[in-house]
């Protein structure tokens, strides 16, 4: 059964996560995509680690995709290019594509969405500036929260810049495609900026700033806190709250996790009036408190335990122990493809199921094929 958006044409020019994340998404979801590629190939192929020769990064960021070759010194690679666009719906571009002959002007193709991906934006003092993704991070103030107190910034686990930008990307073709479809209004050109996305992510927390001062509101703390690495059990960590339980429900945790000895602490009042986890305003004062108590039982019994009696626990997971937990096979959150395990499309619909149509493209892999249809699509207007 075809994906919901099986019959659009997606022609992406990008290297790097932002763009080809963008359009592999689209094509996860059921559309055509086809990706051009210089001789050389986009500049992820490099990246290790690598299997089997390949790029694994690259196999998970191109998947769903049809890949060519075009050169665009050559002045017939560079038309069949602006050719290729002008038919589809859908161009993902980022620098590497933003050529004058192949802008949203030139092509003048009405039905066209024309995503444009950018570091900072297509205006002021840092539009011609160059980027990285570190770059944007830094910039939009996303790396703050991690480090200790009083010591540099560092850098987040994943790409933060590029995954955001490319979702918000993805959210601004599907809604262009909606008013274009729908309300039969034409193709549109729309800008999405890694250091924009960024502060876009950032919004939910800087309405909550209130007192810089003192820094305490909805995370906001995160910046005068250490790290959060869970709270040890005698096995493994775990992350938990006492938010929902109230103070019976906080007596009898105890109870069942035999800290009775905690009452006569000088800090119990707090323990009790402040909980545990990230939503505790000095929970990582108290935190040695529960540990202590935590260190005679299993992670999966503190968790009974916390559960029971009215709060929330979840293991805190490594890569290796999240790829194993049982809920992540009971959605099909990962798939093997082409001899790399990948995490599958987020998305579970009913009638148009997504899915992955096939491995990421070796390089030119489709060049033949997709310029043929050309060929014939130029024919058949003659």
């Amino acid at each position: 059964m075809p994906g919901p958006l099986d019959g659009y044409r997606v022609v992406e020019i990008a290297e790097g996560v932002a763009g080809p994340y963008t359009a592999m998404s689209l094509g996860d979801a059921g559309a055509d995509v086809v990706k051009i590629e210089p001789p050389s190939g986009d500049r992820s192929r490099g990246w290790a680690p690598a299997l089997g020769g390949d790029s694994v990064v690259w196999k998970a960021l191109n998947r769903s995709k049809r890949g060519i070759i075009l050169d665009f010194a050559d002045d017939s690679d560079l038309n069949a290019a602006s050719q290729l666009l002008r038919q589809a719906d859908v161009a993902v571009v980022d620098k590497v594509g933003l050529l004058p002959e192949l802008s949203w002007d030139a092509l003048g193709a009405e039905q066209l969405v024309y995503c444009a991906l950018s570091g900072w934006g297509p205006r002021g003092p840092w539009a011609e500036r160059e980027t990285s993704e570190l770059a944007a991070q830094l910039a939009g103030e996303a790396t703050l929260s991690l480090g200790s107190p009083g010591e540099p910034p560092v850098r987040l686990g994943t790409d933060a810049g590029s995954m955001y930008a490319a979702n918000y990307a993805i959210q601004g073709i599907c809604a262009a495609l909606y008013a274009r479809d729908v309300s039969g209004r034409s193709g549109q050109r729309l800008e999405v900026s890694l250091f924009g996305s960024l502060l876009a992510m950032r919004s939910t927390l800087w309405v909550a700033l209130s007192n810089p001062d003192e820094w305490w509101g909805f995370h906001l703390d995160s910046y005068e806190k250490p790290p959060d690495h869970g709270y040890q059990c005698a096995d493994l960590p775990i992350y938990f709250s006492l938010a929902r339980m109230g103070d019976a429900g906080v007596e009898r945790l105890i109870d069942e996790l035999e800290m009775g000895w905690v009452r006569d602490d000088a800090q119990f009042e707090a323990l009790k009036r402040d909980g545990a986890g990230g939503a505790g305003r000095y929970a990582h004062e108290l935190k040695h408190l529960w540990e202590q108590g935590f260190a005679a039982w299993s992670a999966a019994e503190v968790i009974e335990k916390v559960e029971r009696c009215g709060g929330w626990a979840f293991p805190m997971h490594d890569y290796a122990r999240l790829a194993a937990d049982p809920q992540v096979a009971a959605v099909d959150a990962i798939v093997e493809v082409d001899g790399v395990r990948q995490v599958a499309p987020p998305w579970d619909f009913d009638g148009t199921p997504t899915g992955i149509r096939r491995p990421a493209p070796t390089l030119g892999e489709h060049t033949a094929e997709v310029l043929a249809e050309l060929e014939q699509q130029a024919r058949a207007t003659l």
